[in-house]
């Protein structure tokens, strides 16, 4: 039986991109005539069958099977779909098991002739990270592992700002006259976690002594850091309470204020805490999250931009994007109490 004719190979014999083709067999718009006609024409001298009905391009959202990270990128997700639909593509939710990535298996449609591209979300092991790359698909991560480099791949990496944020909420607090600010969360989670603790520490330094270990809890993430009784107890463990906490995301941050309501501690008068991200609940708890904004559903659409230039050009040099984040003051910490609104106020 004769091997199957793919899209890759209508774009080898014409020295044109696989991104190209399934859009010209997909009657796209952004593909001129004459190169349409080229390529349909090329479809047809080698039998490919199906040039005459949709095939659109297929790209894989790789991430692990925790609804929580699934339902945290909702709007990212949301504005991918919308943005590669746009271009002619699928986005097809490919769920990691822990056993797979334990194993290094992928699954089991991942290849060259089946996807396009592939996003990667919530997967930060440097093993399995590799393995993914390993498959040759062009690849874009959403965040990414703390101070890692494969550089013998070519990658590219979207995140949002969180240093100067961090940096900007720690040096709010010591303005304020805080002294003693602890930070909760691993600083070797994800990148993101690890900037916004570079954000925290440089502020410590540059406007007191340096980050006191004694008043932050940040063992490795195998801890249930959203457990409200686990919260309470690593709370009890500290010598002395600092009075302000840089949590690395919100549900850390609302975690730490349910703990600190069980131990009747008071929020923000005895201390002040900070999240990261602006999710929904950081509105509704109370006192409501001092936290920083970002924006979602750009950070998908910025995703597709990015992949899709890697897809055309997959040898280009590797680029780390970051979309801006902003400072949000709410009730957790006294500036945001006290704001005129109680609800918002940037900070620049």
């Amino acid at each position: 039986m004769a091997e199957r004719v793919t899209i890759q190979n209508i774009a080898d014999a014409l020295g044109l991109s696989r991104n190209t083709v399934s859009k010209a067999l997909n009657n796209h718009p952004q593909i001129p005539d004459a190169t349409r006609e080229k390529i349909l024409q090329k479809a047809a001298e080698l039998k490919y069958k199906n040039f005459s009905s949709m095939n659109m391009g297929n790209i894989a959202l790789l991430t692990r099977g925790d609804i929580n990270a699934i339902s945290f990128y909702a709007e990212t997700i949301k504005g991918m779909e919308t943005g590669l639909s746009a271009q002619g593509f699928n986005l097809i939710l490919m769920l990691v098991k822990p056993d797979d990535i334990r194993s290094n298996v992928l699954p089991s449609n991942i290849n060259p002739f089946n996807i396009d591209g592939i996003v990667c979300m919530e997967i930060f092991h440097e093993p399995y990270v590799e393995t993914i790359l390993g498959a040759g698909i062009p690849t874009v991560f959403i965040d990414f592992l703390p101070r890692t480099v494969f550089g013998s791949y070519k990658y590219d990496i979207v995140m949002v700002e969180n240093e100067y944020s961090a940096y900007t909420l720690t040096k709010t607090l010591i303005e304020e006259g805080h002294e003693n600010i602890g930070f909760i969360g691993d600083l070797y989670h994800c990148r993101s976690f690890y900037e916004r603790w570079l954000g925290f520490e440089r502020a410590m330094r540059e406007f007191g002594q340096g980050p006191n270990p004694a008043f932050s809890i940040t063992p490795d993430d195998t801890q249930p850091y959203l457990s409200v009784e686990w919260m309470e107890e690593r709370l009890k463990a500290l010598a002395k309470l600092p009075t302000a906490f840089i949590c690395a995301n919100d549900d850390i941050g609302i975690c730490a204020i349910r703990a600190l309501k069980e131990l009747k501690v008071q929020v923000p008068s005895q201390i002040e805490v900070t999240g990261f991200d602006d999710v929904p609940n950081a509105k509704i708890i109370d006192p409501p999250l001092t936290t920083v904004h970002t924006y979602p559903y750009e950070l998908g659409t910025r995703v597709v931009e990015t992949l899709l230039n890697r897809i055309e050009q997959p040898d280009r040099h590797k680029e780390i994007i970051y979309l801006e984040s902003s400072v949000v003051l709410r009730g957790s910490t006294r500036q945001g109490a006290e704001s005129a609104s109680g609800i918002s106020g940037g900070l620049s």
